[in-house]
């Protein structure tokens, strides 16, 4: 028994031995074969990839369009806004870049396609195209705020990284180092550059360069933090090391700008699509309303028609205006350096002299309302450019308007002449005898109404006429009818001019135009002001990430203030350039230029902290009501969240309802109490 148990383990034994041969000799094979490929791709590095082969197409396509002027101009529109994302890498620059234009174009080409299929009306056609170019703009929005969100979340997780490391190490440079070290690409050329500074031998020029590129302000956050630790050394307090205190803090706030960004785009997720559907559904609405309704394309062609289709137009741009405005987050740094077409114009002789003449005199009340409106909603105008952008949309309004009164009277005498004539008045759709005998009975006026061009016909005239052109075949009633219609024809032809209230909603859209611009700027600093007590929390935060710091005065306070704030950054910026000629004085002008009470109740401490008290003390509630403080800010995100998504929603649903209310609804209930009152009239004759 025992030899038969001992020569199964031998025998398992031995085949467990040859397995293991086997297995030993089959994976040294191809791991051989692993390593030759692996070699031969070392050796021939033409033989790439196809992703590789991907990207180098994508750069010689690069190359190739940046020598054609028009698409050179559009990829430097592109690039502008990506540089910022990828900081010093040319080559992750251009592939981006042409990877957005390429998703761009396919996207528009896609939906171009089938709409340049289906359409055949001209005017539909070139609302198309702006709802095209609109779209363009909005998908470029997006390719980009994918990238910033991005990049927010590879910073939250690079917080996290340094944080570890610096407790291993307790060096600024060598956390940051490790951290760059496992952070995702775009993280990475930040975490580089800011490891750059710190360890560079004119390391404050350097990060003054550093903070004119960064994306955002969480990393000069982490930039300027980092390097006053570096230069002035850590510091440890009750609640442990000052630095990862302030690092903490700092990804606090990042925090709430990722909820915040994230909950106000699901909210506002998709209106801007909805302003524009208008453009899209005009056609099809005035198609079915002319199919079922043969009374609607009579006044579909008319004056009131296509004054009311110029007008949703405007609201559909005024919409998709004002939802840029609120959903703008002023996360970007913005491009200053662009030529303006403003300046371009204002150095006309001619546009300087309008300027002058319509403009407002220098000191006026005026002149410092419109300077401090620039200001509040942070814009790059001079004055003198602001005037010009006005006159410019004011003319553009008037000449759109003047255009269109001129041009539509030609629309209604085409609409006169060739429009269907129907025997009676008709309700719902016109069967085909009936659309035949209407055409017929619009080329029967046409041909009288050519024979009496140039003369007063009578109505005697008129029915002798009509007599010859139908042979004798129709009895004297329907011929005066006839003769009657023709007449109606012919007074509506002879009124075929400009009238003294179409003058006058002509010089109305020139003011409405000259102070459009106004009013958006209105708009914006409206949706600026419910900012404020957002940034004066951030502010606050930063305060209170400083205010333990040696050797930390006002100014470098005011300075990291600066760099934070969005809403108040004129005002602070006004303060740092008057700050050497007096402390007291340029404080007091801070509170002037922004009288937010609770900005100004911050700039009285730092008045205090300028004079007598140390800066900790001045900003000692910061801790005491940390708590607090966070459950009220969480509130007040939702509240402003909440406003809004309500004023997103009620503009982006306003050219929607304008549609199907202003184009389609209310002008059926017109035409149809129109035809009521006809037909009440044709049964009071009948009586």
């Amino acid at each position: 028994m025992n030899l038969e148990w001992l020569s199964l383990l031998l025998g398992g034994a031995t085949l467990l031995f040859l397995g293991a041969v086997l297995a030993f000799q089959f994976l040294s094979r191809y791991g051989e074969a692993g390593a030759a490929r692996k070699y031969e791709a070392l050796r021939q590095p033409a033989k790439t990839s196809n992703k590789q082969a991907l990207h180098n197409g994508m750069q010689q396509l690069y190359t190739l369009c940046s020598r054609v002027p028009l698409l050179r101009t559009y990829l430097h529109f592109i690039r502008r806004r990506l540089v910022i994302l990828h900081l010093g890498d040319e080559w992750k620059l251009r592939l981006e870049t042409m990877r957005t234009a390429l998703w761009l174009w396919g996207m528009l080409l896609a939906a171009a396609v089938p709409i340049t299929l289906w359409v055949r009306d001209v005017f539909t056609l070139v609302m198309l195209m702006i709802g095209g170019w609109v779209c363009h703009g909005m998908l470029t929005d997006v390719f980009v705020q994918r990238l910033e969100m991005r990049l927010l979340r590879q910073l939250r997780q690079f917080f996290g990284d340094v944080r570890h490391h610096y407790h291993r190490h307790g060096m600024v440079e060598e956390a940051i180092y490790e951290a760059t070290d496992e952070a995702p690409y775009e993280m990475t050329l930040h975490g580089q550059e800011i490891v750059e500074v710190l360890t560079d031998s004119h390391a404050e020029e350097r990060l003054e360069q550093y903070l004119e590129t960064a994306p955002n302000r969480y990393l000069k956050g982490l930039a300027g933090l980092s390097y006053l630790v570096k230069e002035y050394g850590d510091k440890q307090t009750d609640s442990g090391s000052l630095y990862l205190k302030a690092l903490g803090k700092l990804a606090g706030e990042l925090n709430f700008e990722l909820l915040r960004r994230e909950r106000l785009g699901f909210l506002l997720h998709g209106l801007s699509v909805i302003a524009l559907l208008p453009l899209l559904f005009t056609r099809p609405i005035e198609a079915w309303a002319s199919y079922y309704f043969s009374a609607m394309d009579a006044f579909y062609s008319s004056v009131m028609g296509w004054s009311i289709k110029l007008a949703l137009m405007g609201v559909v741009w005024l919409s998709y205006v004002l939802l840029r405005h609120i959903q703008s987050l002023e996360t970007s740094p913005k491009i200053t350096n662009r030529k303006r077409w403003e300046k371009w114009a204002h150095g006309r002789g001619w546009m300087r002299w309008l300027v002058h003449r319509l403009g407002p005199a220098p000191g006026s009340r005026e002149a410092e309302r419109m300077v401090k409106l620039l200001k509040e909603t942070a814009s790059p105008l001079r004055l003198e450019w602001f005037y010009v952008q006005r006159i410019v949309a004011g003319s553009m309004a008037f000449l759109a308007a003047m255009g269109l009164f001129i041009a539509l009277p030609y629309a209604d005498r085409h609409q006169v002449l060739y429009a269907p004539v129907y025997a009676n008045t008709l309700f719902g759709q016109a069967t085909p005898e009936e659309q035949e005998r209407a055409l017929e009975a619009a080329a029967l006026d046409r041909r009288i109404i050519e024979q009496v061009k140039g003369v007063r016909p009578t109505e005697e005239s008129l029915l002798e006429l009509l007599r010859k052109e139908t042979g004798g075949e129709r009895s004297d009633e329907a011929l005066r009818a006839d003769t009657q219609r023709i007449m109606g024809k012919l007074e509506k032809l002879d009124r075929q001019y400009v009238k003294w209230w179409q003058a006058l909603l002509t010089v109305l859209a020139g003011w409405v135009g000259y102070w459009a611009p106004v009013g958006i700027r209105l708009f914006q600093r409206k949706m600026r002001q419910m900012e404020m007590k957002h940034e004066v929390d951030q502010l606050q935060a930063v305060i209170a990430m400083l205010a333990d710091m040696d050797r930390m005065s006002v100014e470098h306070l005011l300075i990291w203030m600066e760099q934070f704030a969005r809403v108040f950054e004129e005002p602070l910026q006004t303060c740092l350039l008057h700050f050497d000629q007096g402390a007291e004085q340029a404080l007091e002008q801070l509170k002037e230029d922004a009288p937010f009470q609770p900005f100004v109740r911050m700039v009285e401490k730092l008045e205090l902290a300028a004079s007598t008290l140390p800066i900790r003390k001045a900003f000692d509630d910061l801790e005491s009501e940390y708590v607090y403080a966070q459950e009220e800010r969480k509130q007040e995100y939702e509240r402003l969240i909440e406003h809004k998504a309500r004023w997103g929603r009620m503009i982006g649903f306003t050219p929607m309802m304008a549609l199907i209310f202003g184009y389609l609804v209310i002008p059926l209930i017109v035409v149809s109490l129109n035809q009521m009152s006809v037909y009440y009239e044709q049964l009071q004759r009948i009586q």
